[in-house]
């Protein structure tokens, strides 16, 4: 804009102002009044990209924006936001999960044509092959499922999609091999795990409803089936059950750069309801379907574990219960210890082949009893001790 045009102006006394000069002064005033609407124009146009461009770095893959924020009165810049979970994305499951439609990408062959007593889906990842070749030559082998258990189980592998083309192809020729990979359709990550479990209860209410009991796990866990399979034998009747290491008035992490980081806009409570590890929990068919019905209803929080067995199961009226069996702990590494319990975390495909190994050694003899089962409750330390903020005394009143 000419400079001369932003200092004040002197007016001219009245008497020389000539009349005939008042259309000139009209027609200026409107350029000048042009000129400035064009230049807010410009400046709109301008901000609107750049907006957007800033509100893109907040989200992440898969995000389906909120048309109604829950938290639209709070300062965008007092809230971290959460990787793939910005205050602004919707958590209505149905728009993940599409309830009504059939999202499985590969599907198991031969899994469910007969009722299976258990069915143990294993969270896995595509890369991870040959953590699932070390569970399918140990607890997991088709000779002790089919055999050994003295009853029917099957196990699949529950994965979600990837962008790499080669490793879909190796998971399609996976499942041509072992028939028993479970492909659905979500992006699979670390903060989409809660729609990797709903994904599961879809999969196995739709596909496997006739089974008695359900089982989530996850691909670095051992899992002792002989002993889940002799504990629900006991129970009175296959229903009703929520069974595995429950965790009592944990609370949430307040710290955004923790990786358990859970912040106001999604869960705004003191503390959790109970709930079991989602290292291994187990629970009658009755159960699933009653979680996936009310996970349909209920908004979705992205720590799996908290939201189906803790959230869900309160709002369906279920009560999840511990078993000393289950643990997220790193259990002692003793072959001892490792026939009497039913879960044990983070065991690599290397130390499963060697205990697998131990555990049938005719030459290895074991008391009546382990320490961990004499003790009742195990010390629980590892990633729900630290990362939900739960203290030992806390955790001992859980009943």
């Amino acid at each position: 804009m000419d400079r001369v045009r932003l200092m004040p102006l002197e007016l001219p006394p009245a008497s020389s102002i000539n009349t005939n000069g008042t259309g000139k002064t009209k027609s200026s005033f409107l350029r000048r009044l042009a000129l400035g609407f064009g230049l807010l124009a410009i400046l709109g146009l301008l901000y609107v990209p750049a907006y957007h461009s800033a509100q893109g770095s907040l989200q992440g893959l898969g995000e389906i924006p909120n048309p109604s924020p829950p938290w639209p009165s709070q300062p965008m810049a007092s809230v971290a936001q959460l990787p793939g979970w910005a205050y602004n994305t919707t958590r209505d499951i149905r728009a993940y999960i599409q309830p009504e439609s059939n999202t499985t990408i590969i599907a198991p062959i031969g899994i469910c044509t007969v009722p299976p007593y258990l069915i143990i889906i294993i969270c896995s990842s595509a890369l991870n092959l040959k953590t699932r070749e070390a569970i399918r030559n140990t607890w997991a082998s088709k000779v002790n499922t089919n055999n050994v258990y003295n009853m029917t189980v099957e196990v699949g592998f529950l994965v979600g999609e990837n962008n790499n083309e080669t490793l879909s192809e190796l998971l399609e020729a996976e499942n041509a091999q072992f028939k028993d990979i479970i492909q659905e359709k979500f992006y699979d990550s670390y903060n989409n795990l809660t729609i990797k479990s709903v994904m599961m209860l879809k999969w196995v209410t739709s596909n496997c409803g006739q089974a008695k009991y359900l089982m989530k796990t996850d691909d670095d866990m051992f899992v002792n089936v002989p002993a889940l399979v002799k504990h629900l034998q006991t129970r009175p009747s296959p229903s009703g059950a929520l069974i595995g290491s429950l965790i009592c008035n944990a609370k949430p992490i307040a710290d955004s750069k923790n990786k358990w980081y859970m912040p106001k806009y999604m869960y705004s409570e003191r503390t959790y309801p109970n709930y079991l590890s989602g290292t291994g929990y187990v629970m009658s068919m009755d159960v699933a379907v009653k979680l996936y019905e009310t996970a349909l209803e209920t908004p979705l929080i992205y720590l799996e574990d908290v939201y189906v067995t803790g959230i869900c199961a309160k709002r369906a009226k279920l009560h999840p219960s511990n078993h000393p069996g289950f643990s997220f702990a790193v259990r002692k590494f003793d072959p001892c210890v490792f026939q009497t319990l039913i879960t044990a975390h983070k065991v690599s495909p290397t130390n499963l082949y060697t205990m697998w190994q131990k555990i049938h050694d005719k030459n290895v003899k074991c008391p009546n009893s382990s320490p961990d089962q004499k003790k009742g409750n195990l010390i629980r330390k590892g990633r729900n001790a630290g990362h939900y903020s739960v203290r030992r005394r806390t955790i001992n009143k859980c009943v």
